[in-house]
């Protein structure tokens, strides 16, 4: 009896899914560890990682969802009243930093600014369209692109914080800009 095939009773989730992102995730941290592109992550989930900026209040979350449309994205994710106030910092910066974010991203991917689906929490989201099957080849892919693009963030809104960006941006992968 092939026990990959059998969701878990808890989740949901096929175990083959869970070991695949389970997989993922792995990688992707030891990759953030050796890049220093962002800090240490505050939590995680199947399918995201967290590094707060502001506990319980802002945090960077980079993601992969696989339905309804396969994605991946990065987003800063305020909510309650300091994330309010962090999220008011960061929208009145956004003349001076929305270019620089955008040009992080590469020519393809979608900025969202101001809306959630989440009730009471604000985002500044950046979606790229992530075609399945996510095999090994699309997974670095993904990582990549989501540690560059989580360090442009985290660069950009963890300053606001009050203090100065801790990491260098990461550089290669999906989207890359040329010339």
């Amino acid at each position: 009896m092939p026990h990959m095939k059998h969701k878990s009773p808890r989740t949901g989730i096929s175990c083959q899914d869970l070991a695949q992102d389970r997989t993922f995730w792995r990688d992707l941290l030891a990759r953030r560890a050796s890049s220093h592109s962002l800090p240490a992550h505050s939590a995680g989930g199947y399918r995201n990682r967290r590094f707060a900026i502001i506990r319980d209040a802002a945090w960077i979350t980079l993601y992969r969802a696989a339905f309804p449309s396969p994605q991946v994205g990065v987003f800063l994710r305020c909510a309650g009243l300091a994330g309010e106030a962090f999220f008011t910092l960061a929208d009145r910066t956004r003349p001076a930093i929305e270019p620089w974010l955008r040009a992080e991203l590469g020519p393809d991917p979608a900025v969202d600014w101001g809306a959630s689906h989440h009730p009471g929490m604000i985002d500044i989201a950046a979606i790229l369209s992530a075609p399945l099957p996510w095999d090994e080849s699309a997974a670095e892919q993904h990582i990549a692109w989501m540690l560059r693009v989580g360090a442009a963030w985290w660069n950009c809104f963890a300053s606001l914080a009050g203090g100065p960006a801790r990491h260098a941006p990461a550089k290669g992968g999906l989207g890359e800009r040329s010339g």
